[in-house]
């Protein structure tokens, strides 16, 4: 009996401590990636958004998203989003720049912002435009 118990016993601490590391691991927090939306405008009621959304152009669609500044609530038109803030400013300043007015800004979303309103799609059949989803590099050529 005490030579199966000397055998098993370091298995079953073993066996323990590996069970409690990986419980350890499932219980760590998961870090939020920061994303950078392209900010055409910013308003502070959800109403002003939309309205400057839908008349933007016929040709540029922009969805809104809900931010919280100093504690108010604000809504932002965004064109696009990335995971580097140097790909953000790239196209800011490339692709974008024929397009932007004075006021347009990068924005550092902790993690991806929720989307309030989507504007129908171009195509006319009643869809959506989809979410933006994080570019992993700049649109804009770089040499």
């Amino acid at each position: 009996m005490k030579r199966v118990l000397k055998c098993s016993l370091p298995l079953i601490l073993l066996a323990m401590v590996l069970g409690m590391s990986f419980q350890a691991q499932g219980k760590t927090k998961k870090q939020t990636r920061t994303v950078y939306y392209i900010v055409c405008g910013s308003y502070n009621s959800l109403d002003d958004a939309i309205k400057q959304s839908e008349n933007m152009s016929e040709v540029l669609f922009y969805p809104v998203y809900k931010a919280k500044v100093d504690g108010k609530t604000v809504y932002r038109l965004c064109c696009q989003c990335y995971y580097s803030l140097e790909d953000a400013q790239t196209d800011l300043d490339g692709i974008l720049s024929g397009f932007k007015a004075d006021d347009w800004w990068i924005w550092p979303s902790k993690g991806l912002a929720k989307c309030v309103y989507r504007p129908e799609s171009p195509a006319g059949d009643g869809k959506r435009i989809p979410k933006l989803k994080p570019l992993s590099k700049p649109i804009t050529e770089t040499k």
